[in-house]
């Protein structure tokens, strides 16, 4: 009897639920300006413990304050509980609240502090949940602030290892020692995952990206390019296959953004200007891949930042983070062989070295000369030397780099063999320094200088020589922070920028007038812009003022107030608008025209766009962007004058009148881009609608501009196989260019050459462009180093494209020059 009474007490008292019971507690970090101040708080904290007694979930009940709530957070996930037991005496989940109580006379110890950065930008990266493990296995949770800072106390001594275990980023497990009356400088950093290492629902977020949102900014990792189709590995080449891009002739490497010239796009490293990105015929950047973080593609609308232009813009980042070990490749394809190392030689210093010569000339060399005057393939070549050098406020980055591109035809019927027919060179030499700093309270300081000559020289037998020689300096000092709920986000800078130029244009052979001139320009442009944001909505006016002094007088001013918004009206939808004023200075040889009397204005462009990100699921991603750009002030006339290549070769009839700046235009447009990302797969389609016209003089018809392609289409994937192979494919498709066709002609009888009779300008327009590119890479990895090769099969339909629209002698007969045929392109790549 006492027996059964018993066990029915025992199964009475199992009977009833237990709460947790707290069995390891974690302390607060004490928040540094509640400490100054002595300033004491108590924050009420719900809590799910789950079955095996730990935090599944913590939200604040009653706010301390800001800084207290996420302290109290932080301390609160790392408790352990003996878990709650349910009715029958099972462990089992339960919700409970715990006031944490700060008071300053009970502070404790700091033992490690650091700083979570993404990888490669640098970029702090606010509101992340890290996780660190002692000695004994107990558990701590410390979250970054908007700095991306965060700090530890009371740790036991010993090895600890911070945890970086982020959707999107590759794990990361970082030691590090905590000893007694010393505090452990931690430095982390999160580094992207492969998109085919990215689990299907992991979603990438990197918080505290940029100050403010551009309207359309696509940005393109190095990771992310290296295997596509098409592109020979080069991650500028990629931004050819976006949206808002037309195909330029001949696929000479120019970039045509959103119906706009070459000459009016800009391209930067870090934000400065350098005067090209592409070698001749577009095979490679004039930069390094490696040297590089990301690609940051804007074709228009883009922010206060940017200026001086009425197209798109370019910029090249280069990566801050310091590399762990050596690391580097040899490259050898068709077209070029390649070298790259890194090396860091102390804690805080890294050297780079970088280069890249072609060989086509070797091979197609003593093809091409077998007639009599010989033709030498394009041959460039390229270099970079790069500094790192870390501090405890910032990293100084410095930079020397230089590119060389030449093109020759020698020889001839009556002529040394070894003397230059034609010769066309492009070279620069830059030097850059760069200067970044954290300045606390989310601020941060990125100061930039470079400086070098460049040129563009065109000569042609017997005594013809044309050339734009240039020296600049370019400076920019920049402040920003970022928004968040509770504070605005600002940007602004001085963009400076000073240039020694100088031409000539003499080359009799082709009729012209020579002219000559030089002088010195100063443009100190500044820039300021706030972002403000608020639940779903953030919005970004700014401003910019860019000023031009010369050294011949002449003066020009422009304004460009510029706004953008974004509104995320749920997490997988994104709307944005943005409109804003655009300013280009005419050219020098524009301003010395003796007819001019410096009277002409900076051309502008007022620019308008409305867009849309929607996410579909977790591979597919569609974003959609409409726009509106009326250009105005354009400078018009004087085209009898020599000009160096950018497009198709000028027909007439021509405007001979003296510039002045009578010429309008508009372009609309409608660009998509359908992108899907998955663990194995990474693929987009881009596609363009867009219509481009001008009006050179009043009164006169409104013409389709030289450039015009209502639609470009891009679609372009590829795909991981087993065994290291990867697969991939590019289909591209484009309307031809406007030309002006020859409806008739006459003949000279005294001479016997015909004249062609041309019809309307641009009234015709070429075949539309279709090609096929394949890419197959197979990786061999080894202990130390891994070989990869590649086939990189261009235009494998062999289709024959029309480039240029040509005549025969007697222009009785169209006779168009055609693209390049089916070229297959093998490499091998060994890297360490």
């Amino acid at each position: 009897m006492n027996l059964i009474l018993a066990i029915a007490m025992q199964v009475a008292l199992a009977a009833e639920p237990t709460l947790p019971v707290l069995e390891q507690t974690a302390p607060a970090v004490y928040p540094p300006e509640a400490l100054a101040t002595g300033t004491a708080s108590a924050v009420l904290i719900e809590l799910v413990v789950d079955e095996q007694g730990y935090v599944a979930e913590a939200r604040v009940a009653e706010s301390g304050g800001e800084a207290f709530d996420r302290a109290a957070l932080d301390a609160v996930r790392a408790f352990v509980f003996a878990p709650a037991t349910d009715a029958s005496g099972r462990p089992a989940s339960a919700t409970i609240l715990y006031r944490y109580v700060f008071e300053p006379q009970a502070v404790p110890v700091r033992s490690a502090e650091g700083v979570l950065r993404q990888a490669g930008s640098r970029d702090a990266m606010s509101g992340v949940s890290l996780r660190f493990t002692g000695p004994d296995g107990s558990q701590r949770v410390a979250t970054s602030d908007a700095d991306g800072r965060f700090a530890l106390v009371d740790l036991a001594e010993g090895e600890w290892t911070a945890v970086l275990e982020l959707p999107g980023y590759e794990v990361e497990l970082v030691p590090f020692t905590v000893e007694q009356g010393k505090v452990a400088e931690l430095k982390l950093f999160a580094n992207p995952a492969r998109p085919w290492e990215i689990e299907a629902d992991e979603v990438v977020e990197v918080v505290g990206k940029r100050t403010a949102p551009e309207i359309t900014e696509r940005v393109l990792s190095a990771e992310e390019i290296y295997y596509l189709p098409g592109t020979n590995g080069d991650v500028v080449r990629v931004v050819q296959n976006l949206p808002g891009v037309a195909r330029p002739p001949l696929n000479i490497g120019q970039l045509l953004i959103r119906g706009t010239a070459p000459e009016d796009s800009g391209y930067a490293l870090d934000g400065v200007s350098i005067p090209i990105v592409f070698h001749f015929s577009g095979l490679s950047t004039v930069v390094a891949g490696d040297l590089l973080d990301e690609v940051s593609f804007l074709p228009g609308n883009y922010g206060v930042r940017y200026g001086r232009t009425l197209g798109g813009v370019v910029d090249l980042r280069a990566s801050s983070e310091l590399p762990d070990k050596s690391h580097g490749y040899v490259s050898v394809d068709v077209y070029q062989s390649a070298a790259y190392v890194e090396q860091r030689i102390s804690e805080r210093t890294a050297l780079s070295f970088a280069g890249r010569r072609s060989y086509i000339d070797a091979v197609l060399n003593p093809i091409l000369n077998s007639g009599a005057a010989a033709v030498q393939a394009p041959r460039y070549y390229d270099g970079q030397i790069r500094l790192q050098h870390e501090t405890e406020r910032g990293q100084l980055d410095a930079m020397l780099f230089a590119s060389d591109d030449r093109f020759k035809v020698v020889g001839g019927m009556e002529s040394d063999p070894d003397e230059v027919q034609i010769a066309l060179i492009t070279s620069f030499v830059k030097a850059r320094v760069r200067w970044t700093e954290e300045l606390g309270d989310g601020w941060r300081s990125e100061a930039a200088f470079l400086a070098g000559p460049d040129a563009n020289v065109f000569e042609i037998a017997p005594e013809g020589e044309s050339y734009e020689r240039n020296f600049d300096m370019a400076w920019r000092q920049e402040f920003y922070r970022l928004p968040t709920e509770d504070r605005l986000g600002w940007r602004f800078g001085m963009d400076w920028l000073a240039r020694y130029e100088r031409f000539l244009y003499d080359v009799p052979a082709f009729g012209y007038e020579p002219e000559k001139g030089e002088t010195l320009w100063l443009s100190p442009s500044p820039y300021a812009e706030f972002s403000a944001r608020k639940g779903l909505f953030t919005v970004t006016p700014g401003l910019r003022v860019d000023p031009l002094f010369t050294g011949i007088g002449y003066q020009a001013f422009s304004i460009d107030p510029r706004v953008s918004a974004t509104a995320e009206v749920t997490p997988d939808t994104t709307f944005k608008a943005s409109a804003g004023r655009y300013s280009q200075f005419p050219e020098l040889r524009q301003i010395l025209d003796p007819t001019t009397e410096n009277r002409l204005r900076p051309e502008s462009s007022l620019q308008f766009s409305l867009g849309a990100e929607q996410k579909l699921g977790s591979a597919l991603s569609l974003e959609t962007v409409a726009y509106v750009n009326k250009l105005t002030n354009l400078v018009v006339g004087r085209e009898d004058r020599f000009e160096f290549f950018t497009g198709p070769p000028p027909v007439g009839p021509f405007d001979t009148d003296p510039y002045a700046n009578d010429g309008v235009g508009t372009i609309v447009g409608v660009e998509a881009q359908l992108k899907l990302q998955t663990e194995r797969a990474v693929g987009w389609i881009a596609a363009t609608t867009s219509r481009s016209v001008r009006t050179k003089r009043p009164g006169d018809e409104v013409k389709l501009f030289a450039f015009d392609q209502p639609i470009v289409i891009n679609a372009l994937g590829s795909y991981e196989l087993p065994k290291k192979w990867r697969i991939g494919s590019r289909v591209r498709y484009g309307s031809g260019n406007p030309y002006t066709p020859v409806v008739n002609r006459f003949q000279l009888l005294d001479e016997g050459a015909f004249l062609p009779v041309y019809g309307e300008t641009d009234s015709a327009r070429l075949p539309s462009f279709y090609q096929v590119d394949l890419r197959v890479d197979k990786d061999w990895v080894f202990d130390r180093w891994k070989l990869t090769t590649y086939l990189d099969f261009q235009n494998i339909t062999g289709a024959q494209n029309v480039e240029v629209m040509g005549w025969t002698s007697d222009y009785s007969e169209e006779d168009p020059i055609t693209g390049l045929p089916p070229i297959p392109a093998f490499g091998v790549r060994g890297e360490w």
